[in-house]
This record gives C-alpha cells, structure tokens and sequence, in this order.
C-alpha cells in the first residue's frame, strides 16, 4: 500500500502509539496569556481531578486558574475524540497580527522562475496574480457552557469535564467542517466532473476506471495563472466506501491483463460529517456524499488562515440566574479554498 489513510478510526490508532507533549494557551485571571502542559503517553492522555469542588475553586484566583487548567485538558481529551482530516489538503498560514480582512494574493498568487543571469542583464523578479474575491474575512468562531448554584451544591463537578470535552469534540468538528464542507458542496461546472465508468464486467472495474478518468480529466484542465495542469494526489470521500476504493486502487488482474496499481493517489480521507443536537436544535456539517469522490490536488488553493486557535478563559458569575460560572472558549480563523482550480468530483458507479 502506497498510500495514507485518513479517518477518524486510523487517525485514533495513530495517536494510540504516540507520546506526545505540547502547550496549550489559555487566558488566566486578569487576562493574562498562560499555558498549560498537555501530555499524551502511548496514547494515554494525562487529565487531573480537582481536589476540591467547584464552589470553593471559584472563590480564589489560584483555585479559578486550576479549574480552567482542568477545562483546557478536559476540552483536549474531546480534540483527541474528532481528529483533524483535512491537513494533507491544507497549508497551515498562522500570525496573531492578521487583519480582519486578509489579501490572499501572497498565498496563491506568487510567481516565481530562476533563469539565466546574463551580465548586464536585470535579474527576474517574481509577481502575484489572483482571480476575482481577493481577500478572505478572518472569522471569530466562539463557543461555550455556564454551570449553575446546582453544580456547586450537589458536587456535579463531574458534569463540567462533561461539557469541557463536548467542547473540544465540537471545535474540531467545525474545523473539518469549515475546511472539507466547502469542497463537498461546491457546484463544480462540467470541466470537473467526471461521470461514472460504465466500462467493465465488475463493480470493482467500473470504480477504478472512474477514478482513472477522473485523473486523466483533472490533467486536461491546465491552470489559467500558471498554465500547469491539476495533478490530483488525494481522494476524498465517505467511509462506507473505503474498502472498495482501496481495492480499485491496488494491483489487479483484468482479464488475463495485470494492471499497476493507482500510484499518484498518496492520500486517501474519509469524511462522513458531524452532527450534535444542543438544546432543542440540532446541528448537521454534511458529510462527502456516499455516491460521490473527490479528487484533490492539494498544491497551491486550501490555506488555513489562523489568527489565533482556540483559547479558553473563566466568565463571570451571574446571581440574577444562580449562574456560579463560565467557560467561553473562541478563535479566529480563515480559509483560502478554491475548489474549481483543484478538484475533479467523481460520481460513482
């Protein structure tokens, strides 16, 4: 197998063998920017319980930072439940001095060549091109939960490590959805799309001949600001088909004919959606439908534009509703995507 699979299931296997430590920044009492370790040992995430309630912690500075140390770690524990899939497609572009409103010429628009330098001659300089909509808005994405007098006096301190890692679960799904959701629903004109392959006696065949034809059809459409043609490396779709799409790309006899494997595809993601019901309203990021694929050639259009990342800080208490506190986590994030220069989306047989 030549290549990497992406899901949800193999992105957990993945962290299960792993030791990991990183920081992760959250706002203490008086505003201040801390950090609080977070370590994963051979997939074992280390977490700490309070060793007091929630009602004495809030009532001193030290206590309220410990308890906003334990939601920032309880929030990961939710992260690590709803792995990222979309960075094979992705460059990450991160800079806390990012305006609202971001020029995204520098990103896909620089041109440069190395040529012969001639004495006497001036040396080439690059430039930048871009299309029409060029600047992308640096969005504030906010989320987060109160607990009441009730927690507090019936020790349901247990129910804010319950809503922390909700928390964490639903900021990374919105991160997959904001990343892959403009892919999947993309209105693509004809130049890409490729129907599916009726040729061959087998459902196997028929796949792998779409996803053939789709890679021949990426390869005509040429890039009108560079004139390179699209090279798709990455498929995407849903995971109900991944066990076919693995077996159509792989070696196959045909006929008394052996075919090569598949070889430019290197990644292949499976994205189902996401959906959680808060309150009396449910919340659907539509998946990659199960009859169609995508294939993505990840070069030069899917920036990530992060002004900051989630940071997490304790609210104020409110006693008109019995509110004894509040975690509010938000970030500020962009995304450059342009599916029409990069993708070919492939209906399936």
């Amino acid at each position: 197998m030549a290549y990497q699979v992406i899901s949800l299931e193999t992105l957990r296997a993945e962290r299960r063998r792993q030791t990991v430590e990183e920081q992760v920044p959250y706002i203490a009492p008086g505003g201040r920017l801390e950090h609080v370790t977070k370590r994963i040992v051979h997939g074992e995430m280390e977490v700490y319980d309070l060793d007091r309630p929630v009602g004495e912690m809030i009532t001193t500075a030290s206590g309220l930072t410990q308890l906003v140390q334990k939601v920032v770690l309880d929030l990961e524990l939710g992260r690590e439940q709803v792995p990222l899939l979309y960075t094979p497609i992705y460059r990450r572009r991160e800079n806390r001095n990012f305006p609202q409103h971001i020029e995204i010429r520098p990103f896909v628009g620089a041109r440069v060549v190395f040529l012969e330098h001639l004495e006497g001659e001036e040396v080439k300089f690059g430039d930048m091109k871009v299309g029409p909509a060029a600047t992308v808005p640096i969005v504030t994405y906010a989320a987060g939960f109160e607990w009441t007098e009730d927690v507090v006096e019936y020790s349901q301190d247990w129910s804010v490590a319950e809503l922390s890692r909700a928390m964490g679960e639903a900021y990374n799904a919105l991160l997959n959805h904001l990343h892959l959701g403009p892919i999947v629903s993309y209105n693509y004109p004809a130049k890409n799309k490729t129907a599916a392959s009726t040729e061959g006696n087998t459902y196997l065949e028929k796949l792998r001949n779409t996803i053939i034809q789709g890679l021949k059809d990426a390869s005509q459409d040429k890039d009108a600001d560079t004139g390179s043609p699209r090279r798709p490396t990455v498929l995407l779709a849903h995971s109900s088909r991944q066990w076919d799409i693995e077996q159509a790309l792989q070696r196959q006899q045909i006929g008394g004919t052996i075919y090569p494997q598949i070889s430019q595809i290197n990644t292949l993601i499976f994205y189902d959606g996401y959906s959680v019901t808060v309150g009396e309203k449910t919340y659907a990021y539509p998946g990659v439908d199960p009859g169609k694929a995508y294939l993505i050639d990840p070069s030069r259009y899917f920036v990530e534009l992060v002004k900051h990342d989630l940071i997490v800080d304790a609210g104020q208490a409110d006693v008109k509703r019995l509110i004894q506190g509040a975690i509010v986590g938000r970030a500020r994030r962009g995304v450059v995507c342009s599916p029409e220069k990069a993708v070919q989306e492939l209906a399936l047989p």
